[in-house]
Protein backbone atom coordinates (compact mmCIF):
# COMPACT_ATOMS: atom_id res chain seq x y z
CA UNK A 1 0.00 0.00 0.00
CA UNK A 2 1.57 3.28 -1.11
CA UNK A 3 2.03 5.95 1.51
CA UNK A 4 1.02 8.80 -0.79
CA UNK A 5 -2.48 7.40 -1.08
CA UNK A 6 -2.88 8.00 2.63
CA UNK A 7 -1.51 11.53 2.33
CA UNK A 8 -3.90 12.57 -0.44
CA UNK A 9 -6.77 10.23 0.29
CA UNK A 10 -7.19 8.60 3.66
CA UNK A 11 -6.94 11.18 6.42
CA UNK A 12 -7.78 9.27 9.58
CA UNK A 13 -11.27 10.69 9.83
CA UNK A 14 -12.23 8.38 12.66
CA UNK A 15 -9.29 9.43 14.80
CA UNK A 16 -9.94 13.13 14.73
CA UNK A 17 -13.35 14.19 13.48
CA UNK A 18 -16.07 12.85 15.75
CA UNK A 19 -16.85 10.47 18.54
CA UNK A 20 -19.70 8.81 16.63
CA UNK A 21 -19.39 5.04 16.40
CA UNK A 22 -19.14 5.02 12.64
CA UNK A 23 -16.05 7.23 12.85
CA UNK A 24 -14.20 5.52 15.66
CA UNK A 25 -12.42 3.15 13.28
CA UNK A 26 -9.76 4.65 11.05
CA UNK A 27 -10.38 3.89 7.37
CA UNK A 28 -8.06 1.51 5.58
CA UNK A 29 -7.94 -0.11 2.18
CA UNK A 30 -9.40 -3.32 3.53
CA UNK A 31 -11.84 -1.96 6.08
CA UNK A 32 -13.91 1.20 6.18
CA UNK A 33 -16.96 2.40 8.07
CA UNK A 34 -19.66 3.88 5.87
CA UNK A 35 -21.90 6.73 7.11
CA UNK A 36 -25.57 5.76 7.04
CA UNK A 37 -27.57 8.84 8.06
CA UNK A 38 -27.59 12.54 7.35
CA UNK A 39 -26.61 13.08 10.99
CA UNK A 40 -23.39 11.15 10.45
CA UNK A 41 -22.41 13.56 7.70
CA UNK A 42 -23.57 16.58 9.70
CA UNK A 43 -21.29 15.50 12.56
CA UNK A 44 -18.29 15.64 10.23
CA UNK A 45 -18.98 19.30 9.46
CA UNK A 46 -19.90 20.30 13.00
CA UNK A 47 -16.38 19.54 14.23
CA UNK A 48 -15.00 23.05 13.76
CA UNK A 49 -11.59 22.06 15.17
CA UNK A 50 -10.99 20.03 12.01
CA UNK A 51 -11.67 22.89 9.61
CA UNK A 52 -10.78 26.09 11.48
CA UNK A 53 -6.98 26.03 11.83
CA UNK A 54 -4.77 27.16 8.94
CA UNK A 55 -1.15 26.57 9.88
CA UNK A 56 0.28 28.26 6.80
CA UNK A 57 3.81 29.35 7.65
CA UNK A 58 4.12 30.83 4.16
CA UNK A 59 1.52 33.44 5.12
CA UNK A 60 2.95 34.09 8.57
CA UNK A 61 6.61 34.52 7.71
CA UNK A 62 6.76 35.00 3.96
CA UNK A 63 5.71 38.64 3.51
CA UNK A 64 6.81 42.13 4.44
CA UNK A 65 4.37 42.05 7.35
CA UNK A 66 6.80 39.82 9.26
CA UNK A 67 9.97 41.24 10.79
CA UNK A 68 13.08 39.20 10.02
CA UNK A 69 16.10 41.28 10.92
CA UNK A 70 19.49 40.51 12.35
CA UNK A 71 18.73 42.72 15.37
CA UNK A 72 15.55 40.83 16.15
CA UNK A 73 17.25 37.45 15.76
CA UNK A 74 20.19 38.52 17.91
CA UNK A 75 17.82 39.81 20.57
CA UNK A 76 15.66 36.67 20.78
CA UNK A 77 17.10 33.83 18.67
CA UNK A 78 15.12 31.16 20.50
CA UNK A 79 11.87 32.69 19.22
CA UNK A 80 12.77 32.48 15.53
CA UNK A 81 13.57 28.94 14.46
CA UNK A 82 15.67 28.04 11.46
CA UNK A 83 12.51 26.73 9.80
CA UNK A 84 10.84 30.13 10.37
CA UNK A 85 13.84 31.66 8.60
CA UNK A 86 13.47 29.24 5.69
CA UNK A 87 9.89 30.38 5.18
CA UNK A 88 10.81 34.05 5.62
CA UNK A 89 13.55 33.91 2.96
CA UNK A 90 11.51 31.89 0.41
CA UNK A 91 13.89 28.96 0.62
CA UNK A 92 13.59 26.15 -1.92
CA UNK A 93 16.57 24.03 -0.87
CA UNK A 94 15.58 22.96 2.65
CA UNK A 95 11.81 23.48 2.82
CA UNK A 96 10.87 20.51 0.61
CA UNK A 97 12.09 18.15 3.36
CA UNK A 98 10.37 20.07 6.17
CA UNK A 99 7.19 18.77 7.82
CA UNK A 100 4.31 20.62 6.18
CA UNK A 101 1.24 20.77 8.43
CA UNK A 102 -0.71 23.10 6.16
CA UNK A 103 -0.43 20.82 3.13
CA UNK A 104 -1.80 17.88 5.09
CA UNK A 105 -4.43 19.99 6.91
CA UNK A 106 -6.03 21.14 3.69
CA UNK A 107 -5.96 17.71 2.03
CA UNK A 108 -7.75 16.39 5.09
CA UNK A 109 -10.52 18.95 4.61
CA UNK A 110 -10.79 18.05 0.93
CA UNK A 111 -11.03 14.37 1.86
CA UNK A 112 -13.93 15.05 4.22
CA UNK A 113 -15.69 17.11 1.54
CA UNK A 114 -15.25 14.23 -0.90
CA UNK A 115 -16.44 11.73 1.69
CA UNK A 116 -19.68 13.71 2.03
CA UNK A 117 -20.17 14.07 -1.72
CA UNK A 118 -19.52 10.37 -2.21
CA UNK A 119 -22.06 9.29 0.42
CA UNK A 120 -24.73 11.97 0.61
CA UNK A 121 -27.01 10.39 -1.99
CA UNK A 122 -27.07 7.07 -0.13
CA UNK A 123 -27.74 8.12 3.45
CA UNK A 124 -31.17 8.58 4.99
CA UNK A 125 -32.48 12.12 5.20
CA UNK A 126 -34.52 14.66 3.26
CA UNK A 127 -33.54 15.82 -0.22
CA UNK A 128 -33.38 19.40 1.03
CA UNK A 129 -30.83 18.45 3.67
CA UNK A 130 -28.83 16.49 1.14
CA UNK A 131 -28.69 19.40 -1.31
CA UNK A 132 -27.52 21.71 1.46
CA UNK A 133 -24.79 19.27 2.47
CA UNK A 134 -23.68 18.90 -1.14
CA UNK A 135 -23.40 22.65 -1.55
CA UNK A 136 -21.46 22.94 1.70
CA UNK A 137 -19.05 20.16 0.70
CA UNK A 138 -18.39 21.89 -2.63
CA UNK A 139 -17.70 25.11 -0.70
CA UNK A 140 -15.18 23.39 1.59
CA UNK A 141 -13.40 21.81 -1.34
CA UNK A 142 -13.28 25.07 -3.30
CA UNK A 143 -12.01 26.94 -0.26
CA UNK A 144 -9.16 24.53 0.45
CA UNK A 145 -8.12 24.26 -3.19
CA UNK A 146 -8.05 28.04 -3.47
CA UNK A 147 -5.91 28.36 -0.36
CA UNK A 148 -3.44 25.73 -1.53
CA UNK A 149 -3.29 27.02 -5.11
CA UNK A 150 -2.24 30.40 -3.75
CA UNK A 151 0.65 28.84 -1.86
CA UNK A 152 1.87 25.85 -3.87
CA UNK A 153 1.18 27.13 -7.39
CA UNK A 154 2.19 30.17 -9.41
CA UNK A 155 -0.27 33.08 -9.61
CA UNK A 156 -3.17 32.50 -11.99
CA UNK A 157 -2.45 34.49 -15.15
CA UNK A 158 -2.88 33.85 -18.87
CA UNK A 159 0.83 33.10 -19.09
CA UNK A 160 0.72 30.60 -16.21
CA UNK A 161 -2.38 28.58 -17.12
CA UNK A 162 -0.34 25.62 -18.35
CA UNK A 163 1.87 25.57 -15.24
CA UNK A 164 1.50 22.95 -12.53
CA UNK A 165 -1.67 23.13 -10.48
CA UNK A 166 -2.79 20.58 -7.87
CA UNK A 167 -3.95 16.97 -7.94
CA UNK A 168 -7.70 17.10 -8.50
CA UNK A 169 -9.06 14.74 -5.87
CA UNK A 170 -12.82 14.29 -6.29
CA UNK A 171 -13.30 10.97 -4.51
CA UNK A 172 -11.88 9.09 -1.52
CA UNK A 173 -10.54 6.33 -3.76
CA UNK A 174 -7.05 4.94 -3.30
CA UNK A 175 -6.77 4.54 -7.04
CA UNK A 176 -7.59 8.11 -8.08
CA UNK A 177 -4.85 9.84 -10.03
CA UNK A 178 -2.64 12.21 -8.04
CA UNK A 179 -0.77 13.69 -10.98
CA UNK A 180 -0.85 17.47 -10.79
CA UNK A 181 -3.38 19.06 -13.13
CA UNK A 182 -2.61 22.34 -14.87
CA UNK A 183 -3.23 25.60 -13.10
CA UNK A 184 -6.10 26.32 -15.50
CA UNK A 185 -7.73 22.98 -14.68
CA UNK A 186 -7.27 23.59 -10.96
CA UNK A 187 -9.01 26.95 -11.09
CA UNK A 188 -11.74 25.50 -13.30
CA UNK A 189 -12.53 22.99 -10.55
CA UNK A 190 -12.49 25.72 -7.90
CA UNK A 191 -14.95 27.79 -9.92
CA UNK A 192 -17.20 24.79 -10.61
CA UNK A 193 -17.31 23.97 -6.90
CA UNK A 194 -17.93 27.63 -6.07
CA UNK A 195 -20.88 27.89 -8.43
CA UNK A 196 -22.49 24.82 -6.85
CA UNK A 197 -21.74 26.19 -3.38
CA UNK A 198 -23.56 29.41 -4.27
CA UNK A 199 -26.76 27.35 -4.30
CA UNK A 200 -26.47 26.99 -0.52
CA UNK A 201 -29.46 28.52 1.24
CA UNK A 202 -28.51 28.77 4.90
CA UNK A 203 -28.78 31.68 7.32
CA UNK A 204 -25.73 32.74 9.30
CA UNK A 205 -27.74 33.25 12.50
CA UNK A 206 -29.41 30.25 14.06
CA UNK A 207 -30.64 30.85 17.60
CA UNK A 208 -30.49 33.57 20.26
CA UNK A 209 -28.21 35.72 18.13
CA UNK A 210 -25.53 33.03 17.84
CA UNK A 211 -23.86 32.96 14.44
CA UNK A 212 -23.13 29.47 13.11
CA UNK A 213 -19.78 30.48 11.61
CA UNK A 214 -18.37 26.99 12.14
CA UNK A 215 -20.58 25.88 9.25
CA UNK A 216 -20.98 27.25 5.77
CA UNK A 217 -23.81 29.70 5.11
CA UNK A 218 -25.06 31.73 2.18
CA UNK A 219 -23.12 34.78 3.31
CA UNK A 220 -19.92 32.74 3.86
CA UNK A 221 -20.04 31.49 0.27
CA UNK A 222 -20.74 34.99 -1.05
CA UNK A 223 -17.78 36.27 0.94
CA UNK A 224 -15.51 33.59 -0.48
CA UNK A 225 -16.76 34.35 -3.99
CA UNK A 226 -15.79 38.01 -3.50
CA UNK A 227 -12.32 36.92 -2.34
CA UNK A 228 -11.94 34.50 -5.26
CA UNK A 229 -12.85 37.02 -7.96
CA UNK A 230 -10.68 39.71 -6.41
CA UNK A 231 -7.74 37.29 -6.72
CA UNK A 232 -8.57 37.01 -10.43
CA UNK A 233 -8.71 40.81 -10.74
CA UNK A 234 -12.38 40.57 -11.75
CA UNK A 235 -13.46 43.69 -9.90
CA UNK A 236 -17.05 43.73 -11.16
CA UNK A 237 -17.84 40.27 -9.81
CA UNK A 238 -15.80 40.76 -6.65
CA UNK A 239 -17.66 43.96 -5.78
CA UNK A 240 -21.03 42.42 -6.58
CA UNK A 241 -20.48 39.42 -4.31
CA UNK A 242 -19.05 41.62 -1.54
CA UNK A 243 -22.14 43.84 -1.67
CA UNK A 244 -24.43 40.81 -1.63
CA UNK A 245 -22.64 39.54 1.48
CA UNK A 246 -22.87 42.91 3.20
CA UNK A 247 -26.58 43.07 2.44
CA UNK A 248 -27.00 39.89 4.48
CA UNK A 249 -24.63 40.67 7.35
CA UNK A 250 -22.76 43.91 8.02
CA UNK A 251 -22.05 43.88 11.77
CA UNK A 252 -18.82 45.60 12.85
CA UNK A 253 -17.24 45.60 16.30
CA UNK A 254 -16.65 49.11 17.55
CA UNK A 255 -13.14 49.13 18.96
CA UNK A 256 -14.09 52.19 21.00
CA UNK A 257 -16.59 50.19 23.04
CA UNK A 258 -16.13 46.48 22.27
CA UNK A 259 -12.39 46.08 22.88
CA UNK A 260 -10.50 46.18 26.15
CA UNK A 261 -7.28 45.06 27.76
CA UNK A 262 -6.89 41.83 29.68
CA UNK A 263 -7.59 42.04 33.39
CA UNK A 264 -5.08 39.28 34.06
CA UNK A 265 -1.70 40.64 35.18
CA UNK A 266 1.22 39.79 32.91
CA UNK A 267 4.31 40.92 34.86
CA UNK A 268 7.74 40.03 33.49
CA UNK A 269 11.05 40.61 35.25
CA UNK A 270 13.76 41.92 32.94
CA UNK A 271 17.41 42.72 33.64
CA UNK A 272 18.62 45.98 32.21
CA UNK A 273 21.09 45.26 33.87
CA UNK A 274 19.29 45.53 37.23
CA UNK A 275 16.00 43.66 37.69
CA UNK A 276 12.86 45.55 36.71
CA UNK A 277 9.24 44.38 36.55
CA UNK A 278 7.41 45.25 33.33
CA UNK A 279 3.70 44.57 32.88
CA UNK A 280 2.72 43.40 29.40
CA UNK A 281 -0.64 44.81 28.30
CA UNK A 282 -2.55 42.27 26.22
CA UNK A 283 -6.00 42.72 24.67
CA UNK A 284 -8.70 40.68 26.36
CA UNK A 285 -8.73 38.41 23.31
CA UNK A 286 -5.32 37.15 24.36
CA UNK A 287 -6.98 35.24 27.20
CA UNK A 288 -9.14 33.18 24.84
CA UNK A 289 -6.74 30.34 24.11
CA UNK A 290 -9.14 27.53 24.91
CA UNK A 291 -12.54 29.23 24.59
CA UNK A 292 -13.62 28.74 20.96
CA UNK A 293 -17.09 30.14 21.61
CA UNK A 294 -15.62 33.63 21.98
CA UNK A 295 -13.93 33.34 18.61
CA UNK A 296 -17.14 32.01 17.11
CA UNK A 297 -19.06 34.95 18.58
CA UNK A 298 -16.70 37.64 17.28
CA UNK A 299 -19.60 38.87 15.20
CA UNK A 300 -17.79 40.13 12.10
CA UNK A 301 -16.91 36.69 10.72
CA UNK A 302 -18.85 34.83 8.07
CA UNK A 303 -16.83 31.63 8.35
CA UNK A 304 -14.70 30.41 11.25
CA UNK A 305 -11.15 30.01 9.98
CA UNK A 306 -7.99 31.29 11.63
CA UNK A 307 -4.31 31.55 10.71
CA UNK A 308 -2.47 29.59 13.37
CA UNK A 309 1.13 30.41 14.31
CA UNK A 310 2.55 27.51 16.27
CA UNK A 311 5.70 29.54 17.06
CA UNK A 312 3.76 32.39 18.73
CA UNK A 313 5.87 34.99 16.96
CA UNK A 314 3.83 37.37 14.86
CA UNK A 315 6.55 40.04 14.87
CA UNK A 316 5.30 43.01 12.82
CA UNK A 317 7.84 44.59 10.51
CA UNK A 318 8.76 48.25 10.84
CA UNK A 319 7.11 48.68 7.44
CA UNK A 320 3.82 47.34 8.82
CA UNK A 321 4.10 49.30 12.06
CA UNK A 322 4.74 52.46 10.08
CA UNK A 323 1.35 52.50 8.34
CA UNK A 324 -0.63 52.72 11.61
CA UNK A 325 -1.50 55.99 13.32
CA UNK A 326 -0.07 55.01 16.67
CA UNK A 327 -1.99 57.72 18.53
CA UNK A 328 -5.52 57.08 17.26
CA UNK A 329 -5.73 53.74 15.47
CA UNK A 330 -7.26 51.34 17.99
CA UNK A 331 -5.99 48.35 16.01
CA UNK A 332 -2.52 49.48 16.96
CA UNK A 333 -3.56 50.05 20.56
CA UNK A 334 -5.09 46.60 21.06
CA UNK A 335 -3.28 44.32 18.62
CA UNK A 336 0.29 45.64 18.75
CA UNK A 337 1.62 44.50 22.13
CA UNK A 338 4.65 46.49 23.23
CA UNK A 339 7.56 44.62 24.85
CA UNK A 340 6.16 41.32 23.62
CA UNK A 341 9.63 39.78 23.35
CA UNK A 342 10.03 40.10 27.12
CA UNK A 343 7.18 37.64 27.52
CA UNK A 344 8.88 35.32 25.03
CA UNK A 345 12.08 35.18 27.07
CA UNK A 346 14.27 38.09 25.95
CA UNK A 347 14.84 39.33 29.52
CA UNK A 348 18.56 38.94 30.25
CA UNK A 349 19.76 40.97 28.48
CA UNK A 350 16.44 42.68 27.89
CA UNK A 351 15.39 43.10 24.27
CA UNK A 352 12.12 44.83 23.48
CA UNK A 353 10.12 44.27 20.30
CA UNK A 354 6.33 44.29 19.81
CA UNK A 355 4.14 41.38 18.77
CA UNK A 356 0.85 41.25 16.91
CA UNK A 357 -1.88 39.62 19.02
CA UNK A 358 -5.44 38.81 17.99
CA UNK A 359 -6.65 35.64 19.72
CA UNK A 360 -4.03 34.43 22.19
CA UNK A 361 -0.49 34.40 20.74
CA UNK A 362 -1.28 32.12 17.84
CA UNK A 363 -4.54 32.83 16.05
CA UNK A 364 -5.77 35.52 13.66
CA UNK A 365 -9.23 35.18 12.13
CA UNK A 366 -8.89 34.54 8.40
CA UNK A 367 -12.31 33.50 7.08
CA UNK A 368 -14.46 35.86 5.00
CA UNK A 369 -15.75 38.72 7.14
CA UNK A 370 -17.51 42.08 7.13
CA UNK A 371 -14.25 44.09 7.20
CA UNK A 372 -12.88 42.08 4.27
CA UNK A 373 -16.04 42.68 2.25
CA UNK A 374 -15.94 46.42 2.89
CA UNK A 375 -12.31 46.55 1.79
CA UNK A 376 -12.97 44.43 -1.31
CA UNK A 377 -15.85 46.73 -2.23
CA UNK A 378 -13.71 49.82 -1.60
CA UNK A 379 -10.81 48.54 -3.70
CA UNK A 380 -13.07 47.48 -6.56
CA UNK A 381 -14.79 50.87 -6.57
CA UNK A 382 -11.43 52.62 -6.75
CA UNK A 383 -10.06 50.37 -9.51
CA UNK A 384 -13.20 50.86 -11.59
CA UNK A 385 -12.98 54.64 -11.40
CA UNK A 386 -15.31 55.46 -8.51
CA UNK A 387 -12.38 56.29 -6.29
CA UNK A 388 -14.17 58.84 -4.10
CA UNK A 389 -16.87 56.25 -3.35
CA UNK A 390 -14.17 53.71 -2.54
CA UNK A 391 -12.64 56.03 0.02
CA UNK A 392 -16.04 56.51 1.65
CA UNK A 393 -16.56 52.75 1.81
CA UNK A 394 -13.22 52.32 3.54
CA UNK A 395 -14.18 55.08 5.97
CA UNK A 396 -17.18 53.03 7.12
CA UNK A 397 -14.71 50.53 8.57
CA UNK A 398 -12.47 53.24 10.01
CA UNK A 399 -15.41 54.63 11.95
CA UNK A 400 -15.27 51.43 14.01
CA UNK A 401 -11.48 51.25 14.30
CA UNK A 402 -10.26 54.79 14.96
CA UNK A 403 -10.48 56.47 18.37
CA UNK A 404 -13.66 58.54 18.59
CA UNK A 405 -11.59 61.46 19.88
CA UNK A 406 -9.51 61.61 16.68
CA UNK A 407 -9.78 64.72 14.53
CA UNK A 408 -11.85 64.24 11.38
CA UNK A 409 -8.77 64.44 9.14
CA UNK A 410 -7.29 61.52 11.09
CA UNK A 411 -10.44 59.45 11.40
CA UNK A 412 -11.32 59.61 7.70
CA UNK A 413 -9.21 58.85 4.67
CA UNK A 414 -8.97 61.49 1.96
CA UNK A 415 -7.64 61.11 -1.57
CA UNK A 416 -6.74 63.50 -4.38
CA UNK A 417 -6.68 61.01 -7.28
CA UNK A 418 -7.49 57.43 -8.22
CA UNK A 419 -3.89 56.37 -7.65
CA UNK A 420 -3.82 58.07 -4.24
CA UNK A 421 -7.12 56.42 -3.31
CA UNK A 422 -5.82 52.98 -4.32
CA UNK A 423 -2.71 53.41 -2.18
CA UNK A 424 -4.76 54.41 0.83
CA UNK A 425 -7.34 51.62 0.47
CA UNK A 426 -4.59 49.01 0.09
CA UNK A 427 -2.88 50.36 3.19
CA UNK A 428 -6.17 50.15 5.07
CA UNK A 429 -6.54 46.55 3.95
CA UNK A 430 -3.06 45.79 5.25
CA UNK A 431 -3.74 47.48 8.59
CA UNK A 432 -6.97 45.57 9.06
CA UNK A 433 -5.79 42.11 7.97
CA UNK A 434 -2.03 41.80 8.49
CA UNK A 435 -0.34 38.42 7.93
CA UNK A 436 -3.62 36.79 6.87
CA UNK A 437 -4.05 38.29 3.38
CA UNK A 438 -0.73 39.90 2.53
CA UNK A 439 0.74 36.91 0.63
CA UNK A 440 -2.39 36.61 -1.49
CA UNK A 441 -2.43 40.35 -2.06
CA UNK A 442 1.20 40.55 -3.20
CA UNK A 443 0.57 37.75 -5.72
CA UNK A 444 -2.41 39.52 -7.29
CA UNK A 445 -0.92 43.03 -7.07
CA UNK A 446 2.11 41.85 -9.04
CA UNK A 447 -0.13 40.41 -11.76
CA UNK A 448 -2.88 42.95 -12.31
CA UNK A 449 -3.47 45.71 -14.83
CA UNK A 450 -1.30 48.37 -13.17
CA UNK A 451 2.33 48.49 -12.05
CA UNK A 452 2.00 51.16 -9.38
CA UNK A 453 0.99 48.60 -6.72
CA UNK A 454 3.71 46.01 -7.47
CA UNK A 455 5.62 44.60 -4.48
CA UNK A 456 9.17 43.23 -4.45
CA UNK A 457 10.06 41.49 -1.20
CA UNK A 458 13.58 41.82 0.17
CA UNK A 459 15.35 40.99 3.42
CA UNK A 460 18.90 41.31 4.71
CA UNK A 461 19.64 38.44 7.05
CA UNK A 462 22.23 35.89 8.04
CA UNK A 463 23.00 32.92 5.80
CA UNK A 464 21.84 29.54 7.08
CA UNK A 465 21.98 25.79 6.61
CA UNK A 466 19.22 23.23 6.96
CA UNK A 467 19.37 23.41 10.73
CA UNK A 468 21.39 26.47 11.76
CA UNK A 469 21.34 30.22 11.28
CA UNK A 470 24.95 31.31 10.75
CA UNK A 471 24.73 34.43 12.88
CA UNK A 472 28.49 34.90 13.03
CA UNK A 473 28.66 35.40 9.26
CA UNK A 474 28.03 38.54 7.21
CA UNK A 475 24.33 39.11 6.42
CA UNK A 476 23.23 38.67 2.82
CA UNK A 477 20.26 39.88 0.79
CA UNK A 478 17.27 37.65 0.04
CA UNK A 479 14.84 38.85 -2.62
CA UNK A 480 11.52 37.65 -4.03
CA UNK A 481 11.04 39.45 -7.34
CA UNK A 482 7.53 40.08 -8.64
CA UNK A 483 7.81 37.35 -11.31
CA UNK A 484 9.77 34.84 -9.27
CA UNK A 485 8.88 31.18 -9.60
CA UNK A 486 9.36 30.99 -5.84
CA UNK A 487 5.81 32.30 -5.47
CA UNK A 488 4.93 28.62 -5.91
CA UNK A 489 6.24 27.23 -2.64
CA UNK A 490 7.68 23.69 -2.52
CA UNK A 491 5.44 20.74 -1.82
CA UNK A 492 6.68 18.03 0.58
CA UNK A 493 9.40 15.84 -0.85
CA UNK A 494 8.03 12.86 1.07
CA UNK A 495 4.89 12.88 -1.07
CA UNK A 496 6.91 13.09 -4.27
CA UNK A 497 9.11 10.14 -3.26
CA UNK A 498 6.14 8.06 -2.12
CA UNK A 499 4.35 8.71 -5.41
CA UNK A 500 7.20 7.25 -7.40
CA UNK A 501 7.61 10.54 -9.20
CA UNK A 502 3.97 10.89 -10.29
CA UNK A 503 3.65 14.00 -8.13
CA UNK A 504 5.99 16.68 -9.54
CA UNK A 505 7.86 19.32 -7.57
CA UNK A 506 7.71 22.98 -8.55
CA UNK A 507 10.60 24.05 -10.77
CA UNK A 508 12.82 26.97 -9.75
Amino acid sequence: MKIYKYILGIVLVGASVSCNDFLEESPSKSTSVVPETIDHLESLLNDYSTFAAEGASELIFGTDDFALTTDLFDGIPASISTTNVHYATWDTEYLPTTTRPYWTQEWKKIFIANLILQNVSDVSGSETQKQQLKAEAHFIRAYSYFQMANIYCLPYTNGNKAELGLPLKQTTSFEENIERATLEETYAQIETDLQIALELNMDLEVINGQNRTWRASTVAVLGFAARYYLALNDYTKAQSYAEDALDLHNFLRDYNTDMSFSTRPNPVTIFNPDPEVVNIDYPYTHDLQTIPTDKLEWGESYYYRFLSNYSWNYYPSTDLLGIYDQDYDLRYKYHIVEDYTYDRGAVNPAFSYPGYIFFFKSDILSGPSVPEMLLIKAECQVRQGSWADGIQTANILRGYRIDASAPANVRDLFATSQEDALTKVLEERRREMPFVHRWYDIRRLNNNEVATDDVTLSRTFYPYTGGTVLSSETPINFTLDKNSRKFARPIPETDIIASGGVLKQNQY
